[in-house]
Order: structure tokens, then C-alpha cells, then sequence
């Protein structure tokens, strides 16, 4: 059997906006949403254990701190600061770390590598997708659950400085905040000769 040239050129563009339909789903995901009880406040605890079952304990360990400071530098090369260079550049910062009085994370997102999806991905544990970069500019609130999210349902005091993204992200989150422009940050040197 043999098509005509209508129904085959109408199969062909059937299967084009399909495929196209198919690239735009993956390369622009939809938002994924946290439990509508994230929206209230934060998950109720784990139910105790009935009796009779294992388990190790029963209580939750005291906190090992009661005050938390989180230094988050974006762009910072871990070299500068755990390196040979790191005593160079951030003496007091490597003293801290090596001294056992802070402890240090490095974290490597995935691209798009712009403020607002680096941050998403930091604090929700999810790969930005490339549509965050159009909504880099002007950030949406964060629905989706986060670390920020989870302390303030914890009842932490939140304070904050830094790039004004966080605080288009996370509104009515911090106790305290200034948000900074990053238009404006003098982030380099010059020298004239």
C-alpha cells in the first residue's frame, strides 16, 4: 500500500511536533512541588516506635551547636581556601577549617551555572532545569521544599546578606536580610600602569 504525499507529509509533521514536544518537555521540566503540607509548615516527625520493635533510640541527639553561620561564596575555586594557595589568599578561613573549628563543604552544580539555578540547586537537592536561566533575572518565590524552608518551620532565626536572589526566592523567610544587587558589586581590580 502506498501513501499519498498528503497523509505522508502529515505523518511527518505529526512526528516533528512530537519530537518537539518531547525535547521541550525534558530540556524545560515543570516545576516539582514538595507535599502540600510542606506549604503549612513542616512534615510531622517520624511516629514513635510501637512497642516491641527495634530500635536504637528513642530521643533525638542534642544539637551539637546553638548557632549555625553559613558562608556561602559563590565562584570561590576550593584551591583558594583548602589549597597550598588557601594559606595565600584565606589564612584566617584555613586556620578555622584546619583547626577543626569549622567544617567545609564544596559543592559543584550543574550547568545552567547562574545565580538563581545554583542556588535552587543548593537548596533543594534538584538539578535546575535551563528555563531557571529566563528566570534568573526575575526570580519566582521557591515553592518546592529547601533547607531554608525547613529551618524556618524548625522556628530558626534566618538572617541574611548577600545577592537579592535569595530573598526574591525565599520572601518572608529571613528575620533580617539587605539584598544586594549583583550589578553593582565591584568583584575585580585594576591597576594602571
Amino acid at each position: 500500500m502506498r501513501l499519498g504525499s498528503g497523509t505522508f507529509a502529515t505523518c511527518c509533521v505529526a512526528i516533528e511536533v512530537l519530537g518537539i514536544a518531547v525535547f521541550l518537555r525534558g530540556f524545560f521540566p515543570a516545576p516539582v512541588r514538595s507535599s502540600a503540607r510542606a506549604e503549612h509548615g513542616a512534615e510531622p516527625p517520624a511516629p514513635e516506635p510501637s512497642a516491641g520493635a527495634s530500635s536504637n533510640w528513642t530521643t533525638l541527639p542534642p544539637p551539637l551547636f546553638s548557632k549555625v553561620v553559613i558562608v556561602l561564596i559563590d565562584a570561590l575555586r576550593d584551591d583558594f581556601v583548602f589549597g597550598s594557595k588557601g594559606v595565600k589568599f584565606m589564612p584566617y578561613t584555613t586556620y578555622l577549617v584546619e583547626k577543626g573549628a569549622s567544617h567545609s563543604f564544596v559543592a559543584e552544580a550543574k550547568p545552567p551555572t547562574v545565580t538563581m539555578p545554583r542556588i535552587k540547586a543548593l537548596m533543594t537537592g534538584s538539578l535546575p532545569g535551563f528555563v531557571d536561566v529566563i528566570r534568573n533575572l526575575n526570580s519566582p518565590a521557591l515553592l518546592e521544599d529547601s533547607v531554608i524552608r525547613q529551618a524556618k518551620a524548625a522556628g530558626k532565626r534566618i538572617v541574611f546578606y548577600g545577592d537579592e536572589t535569595w530573598v526574591k526566592l525565599f520572601p518572608k523567610h529571613f528575620v533580617e536580610y539587605d539584598g544586594t544587587t549583583s550589578f553593582f558589586v565591584s568583584d575585580y581590580t585594576e591597576k594602571s600602569m
